[in-house]
């Protein structure tokens, strides 16, 4: 999808000017082009958002005019606030006829699993797929049909024909999605507490041979006593 957005130029400085920008609603941006120094530019944060927002699940290019003259690009890296989740910084990169790009394109499925109708889950694995090819050939997004997946059936990279002269570092074995059984979590059973007994019978043990000493320590005393007696 093209999204045609103005955008203003923007001269490097402090940290704080870029806050000021940020306050003003507008988002920090720079375009790199073919071994050109990038452009620094600031867009209109609201403008921005609803445009991007209409190309949401697929690739969106973005033609930025800016002083005049218009740059074919793609976002190559954006940087987002970790508690606000707004976009703090965004990296445009200028798409050049004939030369071939590396950008992410990402997954979308058609169809309902008939696994997951028997107790199934459906898993997504891999959300998007990272690919160079010419930007002629830059599919918009990849769609996979999972109308025929059971419990226990998968889908796997090399199972997704691509269009076009593409490449791509994943291989044919990455599995993409899968329907799987659920997982059940089984509790342990509690183990018999013997450890009490066992303490109860040495107990009862040390107790007896007690008893049995004392019994002949009183039978000498006894005897010592009669001796003396009789002396």
């Amino acid at each position: 999808m093209n999204i045609n957005i103005n955008a203003e130029k923007r001269n490097l400085g402090k940290k704080s000017n870029l806050t000021k920008i940020r306050k003003e609603g507008l988002i920090p941006g720079i375009i790199y082009g073919n071994g050109q120094e990038g452009i620094k530019i600031s867009i209109n944060a609201r403008d921005y958002t609803r445009e991007y927002k209409k190309s949401i699940g697929g690739i969106a290019f973005f033609d930025i005019t800016v002083d005049g003259s218009t740059y074919k690009t793609f976002i190559k890296e954006k940087q987002i606030h970790p508690l606000t989740r707004e976009i703090t910084h965004i990296d445009f990169m200028e798409l050049h006829k004939g030369k071939p790009i590396t950008i992410d394109v990402p997954i979308n499925f058609d169809g309902e699993a008939p696994g997951t109708k028997e107790g199934g889950v459906f898993e997504i694995i891999l959300r998007k797929i990272q690919i160079t090819c010419l930007p002629k050939d830059i599919p918009d997004e990849i769609r996979i049909d999972i109308s025929a997946l059971n419990i226990g059936d998968s889908i796997h990279f090399g199972d997704i024909k691509l269009s076009g002269d593409v490449e791509t570092n994943i291989s044919d074995e990455t599995t993409i999605a899968a329907v799987s059984l659920p997982t059940i979590l089984v509790e342990p059973e509690e183990e018999e507490e013997l450890e009490g007994e066992e303490g109860a019978e040495g107990t009862e043990g040390a107790e007896g041979e007690e008893g049995e000493e004392g019994e002949e320590g009183d039978k000498s005393a006894k005897e010592e006593d009669s001796k003396k007696d009789s002396e």
